[in-house]
């Protein structure tokens, strides 16, 4: 019961608008970035053509209007609006890793573990992680973002209470143009 799931129409109705708004901003950002040199305008030419490549997929996605509410105190008193749609997951003693890992896969829950033994299982991270940013996402649909220590040289792995049934995500490094900015 601590992992029920709850779909809502007007819900996923207002996560679309939430999307296309900040769709627009993006796009916005993208046809009006400023360069101080032609090979930065360039870049920003290309970037900003993956940038409209990616809008145009993004505003096909279709929300699912699921609402967190397991984690609430007031969960049992929710009202329920016609077309909702409750969902009990079955149980599950796996976890899944994604993301910026060797290996992606799914293994078996194990108490004894946490976060970074769930990514060693999955051959560790890949050169393009980046190890203080890792995504929990538990089955009722909330989601933990395990942030780790970073410094100026290197950053230390995430950390994160890790459930049976979660998914763990492993988010890639942003790559910045400072070599373009310097030159």
């Amino acid at each position: 019961m601590a992992a029920i799931q709850l779909f809502r129409r007007s819900v996923a109705e207002r996560q679309k608008e939430l999307l296309e708004g900040s769709l627009r901003s993006l796009e916005t950002y993208a046809l009006t970035a400023r360069s101080a040199t032609s090979e930065e305008a360039s870049l920003r030419t290309r970037e900003g053509e993956q940038i409209l490549k990616f809008i145009e997929r993004a505003r096909q996605v279709q929300p699912r209007g699921q609402v967190v509410i397991a984690e609430g105190e007031g969960a049992g008193d929710t009202l329920l609006e016609n077309g909702d749609v409750l969902r009990i997951p079955e149980q599950s003693n796996l976890v899944l890793v994604s993301g910026e890992v060797l290996f992606p896969n799914a293994i078996a829950f194990d108490e004894e573990l946490d976060l970074g033994d769930y990514v060693q299982r999955a051959g560790g991270y890949t050169q393009n992680a980046n190890l203080a940013r890792v995504v929990v996402a538990h089955r009722d649909g909330s989601f933990d973002e395990a942030t780790g220590k970073k410094s100026l040289f290197r950053s230390e792995p995430a950390s994160a209470e890790v459930r049976a049934g979660d998914e763990i995500l492993v988010l890639p490094k942003i790559d910045v143009k400072s070599r373009q900015i310097w030159k």
